[in-house]
């Protein structure tokens, strides 16, 4: 926590509500149901009691005294289970389009340096309310540039932060030359000995884990790059440093564990795994991050086909998101032959993956499994892109009690803290959620959530992401770009009119909403609104757009008014040009 001047420290106790700031004062928490993945049956009518950010004690009202003075938060009718763990993020990537140049190279657009590194630096404080907000309480970093180590410092300094545990550059034998900057997330290393002094560099700092980028080029092997692995290895165990791997070749993956590798990240996607590397994997106690969700962001950003979970579209950043429409935001001398090819014949993504294929092996061949997303990626949204996995996971043949376990004990499995987080008992971490409904019924369930404890701050959502009348109409318009109904008429009151200006009823109640405009979306597969201004004025916004991808009309010049009460567009007036 921060290091306070003893008068700053007066005006906080004093000024300040108790919610968002640590305490000395214990809390209890009461009347909940506690949902532990750990073999335990769930504990309905729970207390739990929280001291200086630390569970002490969890069990029956029986049992489990409240002290005098305790902060009482009642929890009748809602589930208690440990904040959520994503295992694979990278601070140092947006999650917009601009973020990975050497992918699509659109610098002359965005510069790289100047402008999507900065804004990412400038937004952290925004990006961990992000995490927070979808009831992520822990991320692992898996690799960035240096400065990385000050992103964990910063966590480590702000109240409203996730726990966070990081990697350094990556070490591998490729080094993207639109990634080379004064402070490369990739290092290329050509020499077992330059692999090793990489490692003594980010030990320097004190680094939480090590990450090799296994690549095997056209023209190299397998056996080119494994005497690097195994020197990444071997060095790292003289610090007590983890390894972990970008392997999504069966080979690959198969040759980094035998090296000593402890942890894959991605999933094998080139083969079906067989029983002797599951067996590899099990009996070494490899853990396996899937990240099935990269894997399907790249080809739906490139291919126009976005399918955002309503999560994603209400917690992650709207400008990011924004970002990702981009045959009506780029002009097509901007996007290169390979995308605009992609966008006129889009493929869809097939069902039958091998990744998910893979997972449910491995799962089944009781290998550890620990949820992550790539997060930062093209299209993978920091904070809610974890729901995401979650329903991949499901589609994969998890249970919802598998998939909180990859999120919570595994996780923490993998962070090295199995011992302080991942399971509500005491002497853990007072990192907690409270559920409006239960996560083992519907692994989504996690994302409605009513109270979120992180270090043993209590936040309500609102805190975390206060609801603007600008951002909740920004979300609506990329929903609308996404052609995304269900998340469209989520936007809505139930009870909400749409107008044409100024009194015409269009279309009143999420029924008539829903059926406009999926008949909209259904025969514009190109629709697209791109805002040309927008004025707000107290719960009204005021939206000038362009609209194109319109069947038989060029383009659409109209103004909508929004007007917003809470969490909801109550009444929208249309005027189009004549």
């Amino acid at each position: 926590m921060k290091t306070h001047h003893l008068f700053t420290i007066i005006v906080l106790f004093i000024f300040l509500p108790i919610s968002g700031i640590s305490q000395q004062t214990p809390i209890a928490i009461v009347g909940g149901k506690i949902v532990n993945t750990d073999g335990s049956a769930p504990l309905e009518n729970s207390v739990i009691i929280i001291e200086d950010a630390v569970i002490t004690a969890a069990g029956a009202p029986d049992d489990v005294p409240i002290p005098e003075g305790a902060r009482v938060i009642e929890a009748d009718g809602k589930w208690i289970i440990p904040g959520l763990i994503d295992t694979h993020i990278h601070f140092f990537q947006s999650g917009g389009l601009y973020t990975r140049p050497d992918i699509i190279d659109l610098r002359e657009v965005v510069p790289y340096e100047d402008k999507e590194l900065q804004w990412i630096r400038d937004n952290l404080n925004d990006t961990f309310a992000r995490y927070l907000r979808s009831g992520v309480t822990s991320v692992v970093d898996v690799g960035g540039p240096m400065w990385n180590f000050d992103v964990r410092r910063k966590a480590s300094e702000e109240d409203a932060a996730p726990r966070v545990i990081v990697a350094g550059p990556l070490i591998s034998t490729y080094q993207p030359d639109a990634l080379t900057t004064g402070d490369s997330p990739i290092i290329e290393v050509d020499t077992p000995e330059e692999a090793r002094g990489l490692v003594r560099e980010q030990a320097e700092h004190d680094t939480d884990l090590i990450k090799i980028w296994y690549i095997v080029t056209r023209g190299r092997t397998v056996e080119d790059s494994l005497p690097i692995v195994e020197a990444v290895v071997d060095e790292s165990r003289k610090y007590g440093i983890s390894v972990s791997v970008h392997a999504t070749q069966l080979e690959t993956a198969r040759a980094a564990v035998k090296a000593g590798a402890g942890i894959l990240v991605h999933s094998v996607t080139d083969n079906v795994v067989d029983e002797e590397f599951i067996t590899l994997l099990r009996e070494n106690g490899v853990i396996y991050t899937p990240t099935l969700t990269v894997f399907e962001r790249y080809p739906q950003v490139f291919n126009q086909q976005i399918k955002f979970t309503i999560p994603e579209f209400r917690f992650a950043h709207p400008d990011i998101i924004e970002s990702l429409f981009h045959p009506r935001a780029l002009s097509e001398e901007k996007l290169p032959d390979w995308l605009i090819q992609r966008m006129n014949d889009p493929q869809p993504i097939p069902d039958d993956r091998p990744e998910l294929q893979n997972l449910k092996l491995l799962h089944e061949g009781g290998v550890t499994i620990a949820a992550g997303t790539d997060a930062g990626n093209i299209g993978t949204l920091h904070g809610p892109a974890l729901f995401r996995e979650f329903e991949l996971m499901k589609k994969a043949g998890l249970s919802s009690s598998d998939i909180l376990t990859t999120a919570t004990i595994n996780g923490a499995k993998l962070m090295g803290m199995e011992d302080r987080l991942g399971t509500i008992h005491p002497g853990k971490y007072a990192d907690l959620l409270l559920l409006n409904a239960d996560p083992l019924d519907d692994i989504m369930n996690t994302s409605d959530i009513h109270k979120i404890i992180a270090n043993g701050n209590v936040y309500s959502p609102e805190e975390l992401l206060p609801v603007t009348p600008k951002a909740l109409v920004k979300q609506q318009v990329n929903a609308y770009n996404a052609r995304n109904i269900d998340a469209f008429v989520s936007f809505y009151h139930p009870e909400a009119t749409v107008y044409s200006f100024p009194d015409e009823v269009l279309a009143s109640g999420h029924e008539e909403i829903y059926e406009r405009y999926k008949q909209r979306f259904d025969e514009a597969p190109e629709l697209h609104a791109k805002i040309t201004n927008r004025m707000v004025l107290g719960n009204i916004v005021i939206d000038e757009e362009l609209i194109t991808g319109i069947p038989g009309v060029d383009k659409l010049e109209a103004v909508v008014i929004y007007e917003v009460e809470g969490d909801y567009i109550v009444n929208s007036w249309i005027i189009v040009e004549n």
